[in-house]
This record gives C-alpha cells, structure tokens and sequence, in this order.
C-alpha cells in the first residue's frame, strides 16, 4: 500500500478516502468536489484542536506550526497597539505566519493549550496511554465491501495495535459528549479507523476547554461503532456511484 514521505503529501493526496472526505460527501457531491479542489475549512475551534493535539502528541512540532503572538513584546512596550511602530510589528509578525504556512496564535490561546494538556497528562489513566502508544500513526487499506483505497492517521495506538484512541476538546461540560459524538459524526470515524486498522476497541478522550477542564473517557459500544460501519459503507458507496451527485434527492 501507498506510503506518505510526508503530512504534505498525506493530506494532498486524494486517491484514498479519508474520514473527513466521507464528511464533505455526506454534505453533498459538489462540495466533497469544492474541497478536493483547494477549497478550506478553517476557525478557531480547528485551529486550537490542532494546537492541542500537537502539544500532547507530537510537541516537536510545534515551532514549525505555530507562531504566538505576544503583544509583550510588541517594540514600544509603553504604548499601545495602536502605536505606528508595533502596529507594523504586529503586521509583520502577521506577515511571517501566513508566508511560512503556519497557524497564528494569541498568547491566550497557548496558555489554554498548555493548562489544557498539563490537565491531561495530570490525569494516571491518560498518562500510561500515551506512554505506552505511538502518536499520529498513518495507514492505508482498502475497504473490502466497497474495494475503494482508504487511508486515516489515528491520533493514539496503544501498543499491540488492538485500541485506538482519539483526543477531543469540547466547550461543552464532557457529560454531553455522548450527544456531541453523534452530531459531529465520531461514530462514523470510529468504526473507519477500527476496520482499517484492524483494532479491537476505540476510546474517545475528551477535555473542557473551560476551567477547571474536566476530562472524560468514553468506550465505544458495538452499537456505537455498528453505527458508523454502517454510515461509511453507504457514503464509501456513494462515492463509487457516478449517478446524480450534484444533485441531492430526498423525501419530506
């Protein structure tokens, strides 16, 4: 199967079926169509998951993809931002982040990031999964009732290979996160990454971004996961079907 060099090439490429592909053929043909051709999803609520993700599992990274922007050290520090001087510093620091490619964040923010993943790694049974797993694990396979090429990175795979298991950040309290898992579709994403790694059980990690930044950790049931399988299958099968896509069909 295809191997990826690099995140570059991982999420350029479109030959294989990703999750989050699955998603925008849920939403319709030509939006699926849209994003396979440069189109962006982007806010604040993405960037900061990525934030998060990138400080827990894969911290290295995080120079290359992100710059803070800590208006202490704006050039005149007894003026404000409106200054002509800082109000260019800022302007280049701007300048910098979008030329390099990388995410741009305020201070605020990355100290959320930081109490966000101390308060997981505080936390016994999430430590001993990430010490004893590898992070940000890529695979390709290819769905055996549809024959289309898949591919997914799993956040987590505890070592041995049989769980899996994804880290989510939530601005709702974690008790309505059974809720949000439907609505958000991880259902689906479950039961993707289960069959394409041959995993046994997926387990969601989940915390607040809200003081005091409680942690939930939720197994998936064979409903759940049933669910989803399912889900795939049928939208895997839509996006083999040449008939009709750019035009949604339905009943009232």
């Amino acid at each position: 199967m295809k191997q990826f060099a690099t995140d570059e090439e991982y999420y350029g490429d479109w030959k294989y079926v990703t999750n989050s592909q699955l998603g925008y053929i849920k939403k319709g043909w030509e939006y699926y169509q849209m994003m396979k051709h440069g189109g962006k999803i982007d806010g604040p609520a993405l960037r900061f998951g990525n934030l998060v993700h990138t400080l827990i599992l894969e911290p290295k990274e995080y120079q290359n993809k992100f710059i803070v922007f800590n208006k202490d050290d704006r050039p005149e520090p007894s003026k404000t931002m409106l200054s002509k001087l800082n109000r260019g510093w800022k302007e280049r620091v701007e300048f910098d982040a979008k030329n390099s490619g990388k995410i741009l964040l305020t201070m605020d923010q990355y100290q959320l990031g930081l109490n966000l993943r101390d308060k997981l790694l505080s936390v016994k049974e999430v430590k001993d999964i990430l010490d004893n797993s590898q992070k940000e694990v890529p695979k390709c396979w290819v769905d055996f009732n549809t024959m289309v090429d898949c591919k997914g990175k799993a956040d987590i795979v505890v070592d041995g290979g049989d769980m899996l298991v994804d880290i989510k950040t939530t601005s709702k309290p974690v008790t309505e996160f059974i809720n949000s898992a439907y609505r958000y579709n991880y259902h689906r994403q479950a039961a993707f990454y289960l069959d394409g790694f041959g995993a046994k059980e997926f387990m969601f990690i989940v915390i607040e971004t809200q003081a005091p930044y409680q942690v939930g950790i939720f197994r998936c049931t064979d409903n759940f996961i049933e669910q989803g399988r399912e889900e795939y299958i049928s939208l895997l099968e839509l996006y083999k079907e040449p008939k009709n896509k750019n035009i949604i069909f339905g009943e009232l």
